[in-house]
């Protein structure tokens, strides 16, 4: 009896260990633990430079749905690190910079559930001179033009703002459909609801060396409802659409070149999207551009599709930022890695904002973080203060 029973309990044991084997070997159908695996993140140079090229690299892994996220560094002249993260959907994000205006960047998002390998090909960016320093699209207790962006001259020589183009792209919920024939993504971006240009033609409006320019979409006293004061910004955005009422303001008008459907503000969506700044070749206007049928174009591959976006081209880009809604499990990219190897976090309806590192400050000018990832360059969830100069970096 005593040996039937142990060979019983035997059996019993084996029975479970073959049980929880088959479980944990079901491929796409094994229970998203919370283990730890090793990561390896591997990365490649950019076309024309090899592995001993690499300057040291900052690694940003993020898993949104766990609030979890890993920092870790490739050794300059290395391509790989590993370390340990728990299972999950990450962000993964590397950049580092080659020189005082060079950065690599490149990004990839990954299903983590068993040690694995990411492999991250890096693009080659040159700093631009104007950056994107703040961007207020959640909005304030439902409100349609309390937003702004403001844009800084992060260079030492003065630039030009004349003919400059702010746009956006939609918030993607699904993979980009924006491919060619062959599947890959293409190099120009589509620009949604209002694209505007500052006004001039050529060197009427200079940007001095750390100093900034607020667009704001209504240029009035916003302060009361809980928002910011805009009644001192530098443009706005007066939109004569016939759907929605728009105040003109004392501010200069930007220049709307393009409105898909009639929308009633420049700037991201209220729970993501991107904000682009671009110049265009010398010798073409934004309105030329935008009488060129050739620059625009509908969804690839989409039955019956006749809505035509204005198409930026990725060359002409001089900053971007990619936003995502915070918790969101369906945020997927629009903007390359050369522009934007992460993403920014905001939460709709917020009335924060995202605004841009300060990485030193010298006799009282903020010079500001750039490595064309935004994860790593914004600082989430910030007070809103358009116009204002930062004293100490962040």
């Amino acid at each position: 009896m005593k040996i039937n029973s142990f060979l019983t309990k035997a059996a019993a044991m084996l029975m479970s260990a073959a049980l929880l084997f088959t479980a944990c070997s079901s491929g796409e159908d094994e229970p998203k633990d919370s283990g730890k695996y090793v990561m390896t993140v591997t990365v490649t140079a950019p076309t024309g430079y090899s592995t001993s090229d690499i300057p040291e690299l900052t690694v940003t892994a993020v898993n949104a749905d766990k609030d979890v996220t890993y920092t870790e560094t490739i050794i300059a002249g290395s391509n790989s690190v590993n370390f340990e993260a728990v299972a999950g959907q990450y962000e993964v994000t590397v950049s580092g910079r080659y020189s005082n205006t060079e950065t690599f960047s490149g990004g990839e998002k990954v299903n983590f559930y068993a040690a694995q390998t990411v492999n991250v090909a890096l693009s080659y960016v040159y700093a631009s001179p104007i950056l994107v320093k703040e961007v207020y699209n959640t909005s304030y207790n439902y409100k349609l033009w309390d937003t702004y962006i403001e844009l800084v001259n992060n260079s030492d020589e003065v630039q030009y703002l004349d003919q400059i183009i702010i746009g956006a792209t939609l918030k993607l919920s699904k993979e980009n459909p924006w491919v060619d024939d062959a599947g890959k993504v293409l190099t120009k971006y589509p620009l949604y609801g209002v694209v505007a240009a500052f006004p001039g033609t050529g060197k009427e409006y200079p940007l001095q060396p750390g100093a900034s320019v607020v667009v704001a979409n209504n240029a009035t006293d916003w302060s009361s409802s809980g928002a910011a004061d805009l009644s001192k910004a530098d443009f706005e955005v007066y939109v004569t659409n016939g759907v929605q009422a728009d105040t003109e303001f004392d501010a200069p008008n930007m220049e709307v070149v393009y409105n898909l459907d009639n929308q009633v503000r420049l700037g991201a969506g209220f729970f993501g999207g991107g904000v682009i700044v671009a110049k265009l070749p010398a010798g073409t206007t934004p309105a030329q551009f935008a009488a060129d049928a050739s620059n625009f174009m509908t969804e690839p591959n989409k039955s019956g599709a006749t809505q035509l976006y204005f198409m930026m081209p990725s060359e002409y880009v001089l900053d971007a930022v990619e936003i995502f809604q915070a918790g969101a499990t369906d945020n997927y990219h629009t903007l390359l890695t050369k522009d934007d190897a992460g993403s920014a976090m905001v939460t709709g309806w917020s009335g924060k904002s995202i605004r841009r590192k300060v990485t030193k400050i010298e006799n009282g000018r903020p010079y500001y973080q750039d490595t064309n990832n935004s994860t790593n360059d914004f600082l989430l969830d910030q007070p809103l203060k358009p116009g204002v100069t930062p004293t100490v970096a962040d």
